[in-house]
């Protein structure tokens, strides 16, 4: 029984842990290059306030945009939903009332995390939330730009779809999270200065739609190989595929990265509004 348990807590691991560390770390670190003084000047109290959450105070937000993947195994088991939206397989578009009817999904914990992070904190309590909410954050604006987090409910994001890559076992889900990654040569600290000179033609500010971009190219190019077949288990997958998504991949970082960026601005600037779910 206890070998089940691990078992299965391992493939559910998988599911929920976007980009891996070199993603998340690249996501963060390019938005940190990119905020205003005032801005910066928010993220390195709010990062102080670690004093409160765990002891770490570090002025290091990248160092501290894969905590997100500790803590739903350990204080925030509930946050493990907040960091996918799934759509049932047989639907082209997301239906917040079908796919996050417990509103325990990806886009409510970005506006929720906003929302703290706009709200004073004077208890240790609210201290602590604070700092938990710039960690979250920066974490989940780094999972909704990766597409097999806002992807298929049957298959748990591409989990369960088998492959082989470069002949290396691996699944759908994972080969986004990390082996893309890795082929590719992308790192941190290393590809950092590659991202910051990439062309970013982007006026999209809408949390929404980048949840619908990400559901879009999973649909589009995630789940399908270059003959535009779905992928299914037991399926080879190499060079083609790899050249396809590569673009995509390095795309999504840099486009996390500037809107997360975007987003601590406007909340430095006292412009955003973090009520975005509600029309």
């Amino acid at each position: 029984m206890n070998l089940l348990i691990l078992l299965a807590a391992l493939l559910i691991s998988s599911q929920a842990s976007a980009w891996g560390k070199e993603g998340h770390e690249l996501v963060c670190a390019i938005a940190e290059e990119n905020l205003t003084e005032k801005a910066a000047d928010f993220v390195r109290q709010t990062l102080a306030l670690g004093e409160f959450l765990d002891g770490n105070t570090k002025n290091d937000l990248a160092s501290l945009c894969t905590w997100a993947d500790k803590a739903k195994y350990g204080k925030y088991t509930s946050t493990y939903e907040a960091h996918f939206l799934n759509v049932p397989a047989d639907k082209n578009k997301i239906d917040f009332g079908r796919d996050c009817a417990a509103l325990d999904c990806i886009a409510v914990a970005i506006q929720r995390n906003l929302s703290y992070l706009n709200s004073p904190a004077g208890s240790k309590r609210e201290k602590s939330r604070k700092a938990a909410a710039l960690r979250f954050l920066g974490h989940f604006v780094g999972d909704i730009h990766q597409p097999l987090h806002v992807s298929n409910r049957e298959d748990w994001g591409g989990n369960k779809i088998r492959l082989t890559w470069f002949g290396e076992k691996t699944n759908l889900h994972k080969m986004w999270d990390v082996n893309l990654l890795q082929k590719a040569g992308l790192n941190h600290p290393g590809s950092l200065e590659f991202l910051l000179n990439q062309t970013v033609d982007d006026d999209q500010h809408n949390v929404l739609k980048w949840m619908e971009e990400s559901f879009a190219l999973s649909r589009k190019y995630a789940y399908l190989n270059v003959e535009n077949q779905t992928l299914e288990s037991g399926d080879n997958v190499g060079q083609a595929y790899f050249e396809r998504a590569k673009p995509i991949i390095i795309q999504q970082l840099t486009l996390a990265g500037h809107r997360l960026a975007y987003l601590l601005n406007a909340l430095a600037d006292g412009s955003l509004d973090t009520n975005f779910l509600i029309d």
